[in-house]
């Protein structure tokens, strides 16, 4: 609901007044990731993003858009946003351990912001939740996935489930909500003892579901783009909770 302070900031400094997030996003086209984004960030958060034209998560076409990321930073730092968040699981997972520092570490040599990556943010709010063994919904065929779930048990964490959705890359924006439901619950109960479930892959609708996940399964729920808009939020240095999207925004601090 905008207010009156709201609508007086948006007079004196824009959409963007109270921090502006930049993101290196996979996906050449955009539809769910901005609209989860804006359904989720605050008034006066704006989502700075950029493309690294993938067109399907295919081995060979992460690593042609891993390889757009310094020419695409150098444009995205033109327009300073406050941060800069390097989308995507199979960007990092692919190249393999250790990459995300590497390709974090070029983002913001050549933009000259900081910056993190989306699958970073995660693990750091799974870790602060006390988060080890996991149950894991995404977007991705079944070799990312395989790539994906060894990337993160390299990092100390335990993958009991994983699965991909099978929707087709150019229909994942089409994709209800339920499609995420049922997918998430299916692999919360195979792995039957995980602390979390995790929805990778920016795009999957399902910040919405969230909070309801969280209730019917009593366990912590996270996805990409809600994990990489916590940790964004704690950069530009806004602490108020935010309601509807999970525990963790729920305890923003």
């Amino acid at each position: 609901m905008r207010t009156a302070d709201d609508y007086e900031q948006l007079l004196k400094k824009g959409y963007g007044h109270i921090g502006r997030v930049g993101y290196l996003s996979p996906g050449i086209v955009d539809e769910t990731l901005s609209a989860q984004f804006y359904r989720m960030a605050p008034h006066g958060v704006t989502l700075v993003r950029t493309s690294l034209e993938l067109k399907d998560v295919t081995v060979e076409e992460v690593n042609a858009a891993v390889a757009r990321t310094e020419k695409a930073s150098a444009e995205l730092g033109k327009y300073r946003p406050d941060c800069i968040i390097f989308g995507g699981s199979p960007t990092v997972a692919v190249p393999g351990h250790g990459f995300e520092k590497v390709i974090v570490d070029k983002i913001e040599k050549a933009s000259g912001r900081k910056a993190f990556s989306a699958q970073a943010a995660a693990l750091e709010a799974l870790r602060k939740h006390g988060a080890r063994r996991l149950a894991l919904a995404t977007p991705f065929p079944d070799n990312v996935n395989a790539m994906v779930k060894e990337f993160i048990e390299k990092l100390g964490f335990e993958v009991l489930s994983i699965r991909g959705s099978g929707v087709a890359y150019l229909d994942l924006t089409l994709t209800p909500l339920q499609t995420s439901w049922d997918l998430g619950k299916r692999v919360f109960e195979e792995a039957k003892n995980a602390d979390a479930l995790y929805f990778p892959g920016a795009p999957q609708p399902c910040v919405d579901i969230i909070d309801a996940l969280e209730d019917e399964f009593g366990t912590f729920v996270i996805s990409s783009l809600q994990a990489s808009l916590w940790k964004a939020l704690q950069i530009i240095g806004y602490r108020v909770p935010i309601n509807g999207y999970g525990k963790l925004l729920r305890e923003l601090e």
